[in-house]
């Protein structure tokens, strides 16, 4: 990182490397600390919240830069292979209005399907020890990867359905969804993907070794218990190392998930490089899912709060770097946030919007009024008003669904025709 400068928000121009604010991150719309400011909306925003920022000067890019140290900007050797890949905002992509992202989503849903089925044999064979079809997995997780990449937003909508039952299966779909779109916004190749999606699936495959009364139990482990949960991957692991058909990375995946970089993971307390980039993705979807579902043990926290804890957590737990990824990956506001507008109505983020990340495309679900829908209209909040101005719609504030009492599972049930 270069040396930071303290400007006031009139000289903010787009290109420039925001580093810090002139308050703390939380009181921000900017989840992420540290961030170039490359939209309009990025620029609008900072200059309405804040008085002054702090910039890096030689981690700007485009217009703003006055030097060719700038060029290199987020290159340096200091920083993990995940900044210097070419990356897009594929969350945003694929929308090409409401029948279309439902088409897109019944694909998905098909393929999960899919995919689901498989995964319950698969794990219940591994509780009565057989051996575990992991060939077919392969086949059908290319086959999600392939759907998903046509619509990234939908892939992502669907793991917001209910998983009232068998948990571990859908906590390991959900987990497959996030890291095929995270290992996409990356840049990795369609060979890392593949082996990032089906380490993805099985990371948690050791849980059927794991007694039923301490996964399903809802307070607090004891320090026994939570030994014999802490095997889980280390029996991933065994169950999987002798298959031919499992790579490598797959098997990383499944026996480090629960590394932290501070060292303070388990099964063997690795620390920082020691950490594969792929298991450290398959950590950060995992940890994300696990906290925003709801669980026998917790109810499910919101996604934007998620992310603000894990982003405290990133330095200890994931590197900051890519947890900052994550956050661009999943969005300002995630898809499935139930946020209330400047109108007083509520709604649902469906999609992101690449060119202005504040103003996401939502589904409205109750008016201004409180009263429910009966067809919930979609709505772009970056459309211009009808005079060409700012746009019309804007997001006041995320919301909890329980403050509403609304079923957001129920929700995405519903408009995926389940």
């Amino acid at each position: 990182m270069g040396p930071m400068r303290k400007i006031p928000v009139s000289e903010l121009r787009l290109g420039m490397y925001v580093t810090a604010l002139d308050r703390p991150w939380l009181e921000s719309p900017f989840p992420f600390q540290g961030f170039p400011v490359d939209a309009q909306e990025q620029l609008a925003t900072l200059q309405k919240t804040c008085v002054y920022v702090y910039i890096d000067e030689e981690r700007a890019t485009g217009p703003s830069s006055s030097d060719s140290r700038r060029k290199t900007a987020g290159r340096s050797s200091d920083r993990p292979i995940t900044l210097t890949m070419e990356r897009t905002d594929l969350t945003g992509l694929g929308w090409r209005g409401r029948d279309s992202f439902r088409h897109d989503m019944r694909k998905i849903l098909a393929s999960r399907g899919k995919l689901h089925r498989h995964v319950q044999r698969l794990l219940s064979d591994v509780r009565f020890g057989r051996s575990a079809d992991t060939r077919e997995a392969r086949i059908l997780t290319l086959e999600l990867i392939d759907v998903a990449m046509a619509n990234p937003a939908a892939a992502l909508w669907l793991t917001n359905l209910e998983t009232k039952h068998d948990y571990t299966v859908f906590h390991c779909l959900n987990v497959c969804i996030l890291s095929i779109v995270f290992g996409l916004h990356l840049g990795l190749s369609n060979d890392s993907i593949a082996d990032l999606a089906l380490g993805a699936l099985l990371h948690d495959v050791g849980k059927m070794r794991t007694p039923v009364s301490i996964l399903d139990k809802p307070g607090l482990l004891t320090e026994d218990e939570f030994d014999i949960m802490k095997k889980h991957p280390v029996d991933g692991f065994n169950i999987l190392r002798k298959d031919k058909n499992i790579p490598e990375k797959c098997l990383e995946i499944v026996q480090l998930h629960h590394e932290r970089i501070s060292g303070q993971g388990y099964p063997f307390g690795l620390k920082n490089d020691e950490i594969p980039v792929h298991v450290r993705i398959v950590a950060i979807t995992d940890v994300y899912d696990d906290i925003t579902s709801n669980r026998v043990y917790h109810e499910g926290v919101p996604p934007h709060t998620c992310l603000n804890m894990m982003f405290h957590w990133a330095p200890r737990d994931f590197g900051e770097d890519l947890m900052q990824e994550f956050i661009r990956c999943i969005g300002i506001y995630p898809i499935g946030s139930l946020v209330e507008l400047n109108s007083n109505a509520l709604g649902i983020v469906m999609s992101a919007n690449p060119a202005s990340r504040l103003r996401p495309i939502v589904m409205l679900i109750r008016d201004a009024a409180g009263k429910p829908y009966d067809r919930r209209p979609l709505i772009n909040l970056a459309t211009p008003s009808a005079k060409g101005g700012e746009p019309k719609w804007s997001i006041k504030r995320v919301v909890d669904s329980k403050e509403y009492d609304i079923n957001m599972g129920r929700i995405a049930e519903l408009e995926a025709g389940i």
